[in-house]
């Protein structure tokens, strides 16, 4: 499946507009949705509880990538009766410290059945700041761009078949970024995030926080080409405004697109793995990797 044509096709259908922001804007009401299950997400060596917080925060980082926290989630479990009750509950469990967290409630859902297990949930609420952060920029004006942590340590749990790491529970981004986005397809899907939809875009990349790993038998940089989401938060402050978060780059808006670090241009968007067989997946990867980081 590519993932991209088909997100296009079902837009033209209903109308809406594609890749602009994290969260769907409606009136005064922001809402998004994601659905998750253990083989596309690499949850088969997580335990429930991990599973639950991850599947919780990576549904709430769309509404933290517009700069709003929510108010409910509604989701929807397809469960396998081939695992115990008490996998759900701890699943639910996680889910429930998550929404604590943020103050958010879990107002119902649906049950079903499938294999393997499916959850979809739907997270929203009334917007609280004058305007929404979207990937669009806002102004177009010189800026700063931030990262809220590390990239690659989800990838390389997939690789090697570990438990997927927990993703931390971060604020909103600021009320004053110019764009944002998170990282729930990896580092360079999420600069894509921002390419894409600002075709005058100029970001000069400066630095990649790679997460530490052991000692790789490819360059940590693959880490950051896969499509497996760490769910960090990404986003530009008009320049000299200043943050605690890390500082990866710089840019403006006079059209010379991404930049890397080593100073060869970004022109095309990283593997799109669901439209790839697993076998080739490390292929792809060390083909993107020659053209653009070597």
């Amino acid at each position: 499946m590519n993932e991209s044509k088909m997100i296009h096709a079902l837009s033209a259908i209903h109308g809406t507009r594609p890749f602009a922001a994290d969260g769907e804007i409606f009136g005064d009401m922001i809402f998004t949705m994601d659905s998750f299950s253990p083989d596309e997400d690499f949850f088969n060596f997580t335990p429930p509880n991990m599973i639950g917080h991850n599947m919780a925060a990576a549904v709430i980082s769309d509404l933290l990538a517009c700069g709003i926290k929510g108010e409910f989630l509604i989701n929807s479990w397809n469960i396998d009766s081939a695992l115990p009750q008490s996998f759900y509950e701890e699943c639910a469990c996680g889910i429930e410290k998550v929404l604590r967290h943020y103050g958010l409630s879990c107002i119902g859902g649906d049950l079903g059945s499938a294999s393997p297990w499916l959850w979809s949930a739907t997270a929203g609420g009334k917007i609280t700041i004058p305007a929404p952060v979207r990937r669009i920029a806002s102004a177009k004006v010189p800026f700063d761009l931030y990262a809220t942590g590390s990239f690659g340590d989800a990838n390389h749990a997939a690789f090697f078949k570990r438990p997927m790491p927990k993703i931390e529970l971060r604020p909103p981004v600021p009320q004053e970024a110019l764009f944002a986005t998170d990282s729930s397809g990896g580092f360079l899907d999420a600069i894509e995030n921002f390419r894409r939809v600002n075709p005058d875009l100029t970001l000069r990349l400066e630095y990649f926080p790679i997460a530490a790993a052991e000692q790789l038998s490819f360059p940590k940089e693959f880490l950051l080409i896969g499509g497996v989401g760490e769910y960090e938060l990404l986003y530009a402050l008009p320049q000299g405004m200043k943050s605690s978060d890390i500082l990866i780059g710089h840019g403006d808006f006079s059209g010379s697109g991404v930049i890397l670090p080593n100073g060869k241009p970004l022109t095309q968007a990283p593997p799109d793995y669901r439209e790839t067989p697993p076998e080739k997946w490390l292929e792809e990867t060390e083909n993107f990797y020659r053209e653009f980081f070597l």
